[in-house]
């Protein structure tokens, strides 16, 4: 009789780096790969992650929640900090919470538009918020500050994709990102060992691409009226 499979296949980035050079036939299946080849495809590795991370990803959406200060302006936002999450790349929605536990939506807004507002420390209900990426960690500003019954908000970030930090590391993607990941890094490793990348290698990549791409969407209803006279 027979038995079903699992639905738990995982790779490592030895894999992903051994599959894409095998793949360009740069070394021979039972060769040791030179040490200064691995940490080449491992930084081309990792840097093709943090491209991939620019995307609106749906498995990189996370809700972090958040205690207000009534009169705190900003917070920062990174791992330890105010807001103890590792850096977000941006900030997608955000809600608080009243005092009969309702969540209300709050305007995500630009640098320009939070700087052009009125005094920053008024302590009301929370009605806007502006995350600043920067570069070692982030901050969030709020305005208003929030007073004693408008204290808690949820925010949806996009969070960063983890670093591969070592041999055994597995990709901080769902399975389907597997191969087209092997492809893309093959791609860029190319005009190392073959001169230039492949014609087909860059029509395969590219395929793939779009592939993971088009399936990576927010299934959401759609509706239509018709104009106003």
């Amino acid at each position: 009789m027979a038995t079903s499979g699992s639905t738990d296949f995982n790779t490592t980035e030895s894999s992903i780096i051994d599959d894409a050079l095998l793949m360009l036939n740069a070394f021979d299946q039972e060769e040791t790969i030179p040490a200064a080849d691995y940490a080449k495809a491992r930084r081309m590795l990792n840097m093709l992650k943090n491209m991939l991370a620019t995307k609106a990803n749906l498995w990189t959406t996370t809700d972090v929640d958040h205690t207000l200060t009534p009169g705190t302006e900003s917070y920062t936002v990174g791992t330890g900090l105010n807001i103890d999450t590792a850096r977000p790349l941006r900030l997608l929605h955000a809600r608080r919470t009243d005092g009969s536990g309702n969540q209300i939506a709050m305007d995500v807004v630009s640098r320009q538009y939070y700087m052009d507002l009125t005094t920053k420390s008024t302590q009301s209900a929370c009605l806007q918020v502006y995350y600043d990426p920067q570069l070692a960690n982030g901050v969030l500003y709020c305005w208003p500050t929030g007073d004693t019954n408008n204290t808690s908000i949820t925010l949806t970030f996009q969070r960063p994709i983890e670093d591969f930090d070592a041999t055994g590391n597995n990709p901080d993607l769902p399975p389907e990102w597997h191969l087209p990941l092997v492809t893309l890094l093959a791609r860029r490793l190319a005009p190392s060992y073959l001169g230039s990348a492949p014609q087909w290698l860059q029509v395969e990549s590219e395929q793939m691409m779009q592939m993971v791409e088009s399936w990576d969407e927010e299934e959401a209803p759609m509706s239509f009226q018709p104009a106003s006279m």
